[in-house]
């Protein structure tokens, strides 16, 4: 159908890339219920979630922030829950054999972004404005930064986004280095928290 009509269904490293999505997606997908169950204790009892740790780390303080509900009062991992269950689904149905509509790729890839966005800006959050770590929270920083620098490149190598040579050409010279980009992301992170939380590495290896 139209621009849709030209998706490659066997593209290079079809498994691979479906495995990659899945277990990376159901990382975030275990992480975003270990949150909404550990909420929903923290609410119903005042049970504290399992990475309470120290005063650094402290999911219960960056839950009950504003920023932990900052779309229509919705607590943020439900929608991870919803996003990273789309991101397993699909990776799940790329090793099943399923094949996907171009428009399909342009809206995964989107969400990709919007995703790692949202989670940049609650990195940010927590580490400058709520001044406490979530342990879950960072996990899924990592599993999306990760996930989008790699996928964003594969989609355009296999012309998956767009029936384009030329954007094809430049995904498959940056895809072999694309892991540098996933470092970056994750090292700039790393750095933030430490410069910001300067006691934190010294509580860590002292075994607190």
């Amino acid at each position: 159908m139209g621009d849709n009509g030209s998706v490659n269904p066997t593209f290079r490293g079809r498994f691979a890339f479906g495995a990659f999505i899945l277990v990376f997606g159901l990382i975030s997908v275990w992480a975003a219920l270990t949150l909404s169950t550990e909420g929903y204790y923290l609410l119903k009892d005042g049970t504290q979630p399992s990475c309470n740790i120290n005063p650094f780390f402290s999911c219960g303080n960056v839950m009950q922030s504003d920023e932990a509900r900052a779309f229509f009062g919705v607590p943020n991992y439900f929608w991870g829950l919803i996003g990273w269950g789309v991101v397993s689904a699909t990776g799940a149905g790329v090793l099943a054999g399923a094949t996907y509509a171009r428009w399909y790729w342009r809206a995964f890839a989107v969400g990709m972004f919007v995703a790692w966005f949202f989670l940049m800006w609650l990195f940010f959050a927590a580490v400058y404005d709520i001044g406490f770590l979530c342990l879950y929270c960072m996990i899924t920083w990592t599993t999306q930064s990760i996930m989008l620098w790699i996928v964003l490149p594969w989609l355009l190598r296999e012309k998956l986004l767009f029936d384009s040579e030329k954007l094809s050409r430049i995904g498959a010279a940056i895809l072999p280095f694309s892991w540098l980009l996933a470092v970056v992301n994750i090292a700039g992170i790393g750095l933030a928290i430490i410069a910001q939380f300067p006691l934190l590495v010294p509580m860590l290896l002292s075994g607190y």
